[in-house]
């Protein structure tokens, strides 16, 4: 029953809760995200997580995110060198991440070794066969709960092979995406920098003609 005061939401197809942990990881299991693999260290120092916790914040400046849990062999890894970077994933690319999702994953050159794809500007490894890397120096650190921010300011963007597919995490698995013909200005509606993608407000300004 609703609390005294509270709207009963069932009658609109809702099934509420209050602050429950459990519930919210599974309706965020709900929400498809693309999965990348944090990198940070070099050689024998580094270390690696798969992680889908991570936003573009900025283009000017430029600034982008990852979230890592407190206790991750990660997080202090980020805090000692200062810098990270994040490969986004392949389609093809699923069992890279879920080797670097694994608790048993490994560190220092077997970790550079299976991500293959060199080191960038800053020093942190890349994987290879990504869509694309992003490489960010920390420009600040804030709490999270049990998640630490790693607010950083993008240094490099290496562009891999756009032609292939995202990997996409749902519900626990990776489902397969299948292309549909693209629909020119009525396509893609957001921009997580910038809200509303340019392409809606030219439509607008057709109808406006």
């Amino acid at each position: 029953m609703p609390a005294e005061g509270e709207q009963d939401l069932r009658e609109y197809g809702w099934e509420s809760h209050g602050a429950d942990g459990p519930v919210l990881r599974e309706v965020m299991g709900l929400f498809p995200t693309g999965v990348t693999v944090v990198t940070t260290g070099h050689g024998e120092e580094t270390e690696g997580m798969t992680a889908n916790a991570v936003i573009s914040v900025s283009l000017d400046p430029l600034l982008f995110l990852v979230s890592v849990h407190k206790d991750a062999r990660l997080n202090q890894r980020i805090k000692e060198e200062g810098y990270y970077a994040v490969s986004l994933l392949a389609a093809d690319q699923e069992g890279l991440s879920r080797l670097f999702a694994s608790p048993e994953r490994s560190s220092g050159l077997q970790a550079a070794n299976s991500l293959g794809g060199g080191y960038g500007r800053t020093g942190a490894p890349l994987a290879t066969g990504a869509l694309a890397a992003i490489e960010c120096e920390i420009e600040a650190v804030y709490p999270g709960g049990d998640h630490d921010l790693f607010l950083g300011r993008v240094v490099a963007v290496h562009k891999g092979d756009a032609g292939k597919g995202p990997l996409v995490f749902h519900e626990g698995s990776y489902p397969a995406l299948h292309s549909t013909p693209r629909l020119g200005d009525s396509g893609a509606f957001m921009d997580s920098v910038r809200g509303f993608d340019v392409r809606t407000s030219r439509i607008s300004n057709r109808k406006r003609r």
